[in-house]
């Protein structure tokens, strides 16, 4: 039998072949790939604000059932940033875990998915804050949380029309005429009522502090964002929160996961 000592080579068409089947390949998985790395990050986001969720709870039962304020007091002879008037101080006791820093906020106070990028998404869209409304505050100097609070409302905003519906948030804290306190007791729908939503809590370049919160969320995970409500429970809300609407038993309309005196 007599044997061939020659070895077949690729041709070089076949070699063009395997590696566009190779990059089709890639094209095809790597997409699945990076969902399916978001998917856990949002995993991750959520679960950091169910355990924000409990400390606010926890911080209503030792505090009258009241809701935790954004702010407090300026205390004399502590600089800016001071954390610990701020929400994120408040619940440090319940926390126990997740502090500001000068890059980012570390522990259950940061959502792996956060970044300025993602922010913008639902930040700078028309039915949010619009354009370029990021670019006075980013890079903050401080990042205190990568989540925003409600601030308080003495009064409700908006017609009642649907195109201008009521909203009045749940937040408790210092504005210009003092402070405000936010009862749980007060609240209609605590299930249906946000406090808490991916965004931010930040010491800006203006030298102020800035809390992003509703709206901002809408660009976090994909289709939507992440909020906590007034149960201590956390969800997904796809698209903008603050465009899901209620009619009242007077017809009057209401933003359904801002408003928390009206049922």
């Amino acid at each position: 039998m007599k044997r061939s000592d020659r070895v077949r080579a690729f041709t070089l068409i076949e070699l063009l072949v395997v590696i566009a089947i190779i990059a089709i390949l890639a094209g095809i998985l790597f997409p699945v790939f990076a969902q399916a790395r978001e998917k856990a990050r949002a995993a991750a986001c959520l679960s950091n604000e169910k355990n924000i969720g409990l400390a606010i709870m926890m911080y209503a039962q030792d505090y009258d059932d009241t809701v935790v304020p954004w702010v407090g007091p300026a205390r004399a002879g502590i600089p800016t940033p001071d954390e610990g008037r701020l929400w994120t101080g408040y619940l440090q006791p319940y926390l126990k875990n997740g502090t500001g820093g000068v890059s980012a906020s570390r522990g259950v106070l940061a959502c792996p998915s956060w970044s300025e990028a993602t922010l913008r998404v639902g930040m700078d869209s028309k039915d949010c804050d619009g354009a370029g409304a990021e670019e006075s505050l980013f890079p903050a100097k401080y990042i205190f949380s990568h989540y925003g609070i409600a601030w308080p409302q003495r009064t409700p905003s908006g017609s009642g029309t649907q195109s201008d519906p009521i909203f009045h948030y749940p937040g408790s804290g210092n504005d210009l005429q003092g402070p405000i306190t936010t009862s749980l007791a007060a609240v209609q729908r605590p299930a249906e009522t946000a406090i808490v939503s991916d965004a931010f809590t930040v010491y800006a370049r203006d030298g102020r502090i800035w809390i992003g919160f509703g709206c901002e969320a809408a660009g976090f995970h994909h289709d939507g964002g992440n909020f906590i409500f007034l149960d201590g429970h956390s969800h997904k809300i796809v698209r903008n929160a603050e465009r899901y609407e209620k009619q009242g038993s007077d017809g009057k309309w209401f933003e359904q996961y801002f408003t928390y005196d009206r049922e």
